[in-house]
């Protein structure tokens, strides 16, 4: 996926604190070079708040000066090498899977000698990176492996095992991911959204505690022969499932961002029939009137736009219309990447093809359900920046007698991201500790 370093150079100079910026690709990811004294993680955190997530730097260095040629043009060949990210001691492969695992991750992070226990993430790894990364080893090994699995086991020798476990429970069969998986609080269950990735909850589960397990599913249908799950209660009895196979008791919160949060509910729902305590579903900008953009949900163009762009590109409606289903795939994706506004963290039609298709499900699956009254705790999280009235309540209320309100800082797509993932999930923690505290009482 082509990333125009200008437009990226020309956001990241926008940041407090930076007077001058350059940016230069590094292996398989993108280095940045500042002049000033704003924070790399404040900067990913405002960079994540405009830019895809492939065209957010995996470094940023601090410079007194840009180097420039004669001219005075920006010479980003005298750059020098980018801030060495912090690393686990190394630790070398231990047989043949792990070196080619290792030269595997070399290729796609640009990295030297990764080790064994060296995280994925940390080296600079992003969404697009762990699809192509899931490429790669299915090419190299032969073998269909999920992209969620690179989330569940960010380290070669966490993946090592992860390919060996013929086990069959949810997190073998790749249908739950764990994020967290020590501690001893009631688990955390994330649901996935429009997209059907889970991503999105990684930096959530790193900020809520050592000692609170965390857990997200994502969609049926993004691997190739699996098909897709087309209702919300098909979802939310399959879900149910899997919570009740790994955990046979409860307690169990449960929750998701936009539509994880509507399919959250309908989880608890039927954990709360067979008998087993939901302390609190977490609706996070989550909307019971319009979880779905309309327009999607009537004219299946405009359904692929919003899936792989967010919604707007250059392209003439009309003229997509006329077009072949794959000859308008095709002129859609080439938009939106041209563009810089392609959602999907791949370029591979085939894959593209899936996103759509879970997209298009869950849109349909979602977008026109009516629930039933739910009479547990649910708590809708309002991003800050949405600038809701007080007494909003996105049409919960009508369904859920119990809710309650609470803030969370940042906008709908950087709440879960630097600078504002650390108070997003100090809230979430405290209306956990709020529902545990309740439960104690009754």
């Amino acid at each position: 996926m082509r990333v125009e370093l200008g437009e990226v150079e020309a956001v990241l100079a926008q940041a407090p604190g930076v007077q001058a910026a350059a940016v230069r690709p590094v292996g398989g990811v993108l280095a940045a070079y500042v002049v000033g004294t704003a924070e790399p993680e404040e900067l990913a955190g405002f960079l994540r708040q405009r830019l895809p997530d492939h065209m957010v730097p995996s470094s940023f260095t601090e410079l007194d000066r840009l180097p420039v040629t004669a001219n005075g043009k920006l010479d980003r060949k005298a750059l020098p090498d980018p801030a060495p990210v912090a690393r686990a001691p190394y630790e070398a492969p231990r047989d043949e899977l792990e070196e080619t695992l290792a030269g595997i991750w070399a290729e796609i992070l640009g990295v030297e000698r990764p080790g064994i226990r060296d995280d994925f993430f940390d080296l600079g790894g992003h969404s697009l990176l762990a699809l192509r990364l899931a490429l790669r080893m299915r090419q190299a090994l032969g073998r269909e492996i999920p992209v969620a699995t690179v989330l569940a086991a960010p380290t070669i020798a966490q993946l090592t095992e992860a390919l060996a476990d013929e086990g069959d429970n949810p997190v073998s069969r790749g249908r739950v991911v764990p994020l967290r998986t020590a501690g001893n609080r009631p688990p955390l269950f994330l649901i996935h959204a429009l997209g059907g990735q889970v991503f999105r909850y990684r930096p959530l589960a790193q900020h809520l505690g050592d000692d609170q397990p965390v857990y997200a599913i994502p969609a049926h249908g993004l691997t190739e022969g699996d098909a897709v799950q087309t209702t919300i209660d098909e979802m939310a009895e399959t879900y149910a499932g899997y919570i009740r196979e790994l955990f046979p008791d409860g307690p169990y919160f449960v929750g998701g961002f936009c539509i994880g949060g509507n399919i959250a509910l309908e989880v608890a729902r039927r954990l709360r029939k067979d008998g087993h305590d939901v302390p609190y579903v977490f609706l996070a900008w989550s909307s019971a009137q319009e979880p779905v953009v309309g327009s999607t949900l009537e004219d299946d163009t405009a359904l692929m736009v919003h899936a792989l762009a967010g919604g707007a590109t250059s392209l003439d409606p009309r003229e997509l219309s006329l077009m072949e289903p794959a000859e308008r795939l095709l002129a859609i994706v080439n938009a939106a990447t041209k563009e810089g506004q392609l959602r999907t963290e791949s370029t591979d039609l085939d894959q593209i093809q899936r996103y759509v298709e879970v997209f298009r499900a869950n849109a349909h699956a979602v977008g026109r359900y009516k629930h039933d009254t739910f009479d547990g705790p649910a708590i809708l999280l309002i991003p800050e920046e949405d600038n809701a009235p007080p007494d909003e309540d996105y049409g919960w209320r009508a369904f859920v007698p119990n809710l309650e309100t609470g803030l969370i800082p940042g906008a709908r797509f950087s709440a879960l991201y630097n600078p504002y993932v650390t108070r997003t999930a100090n809230a979430w923690r405290r209306w956990m500790d709020r529902g545990l505290e309740h439960r104690a009482r009754h």
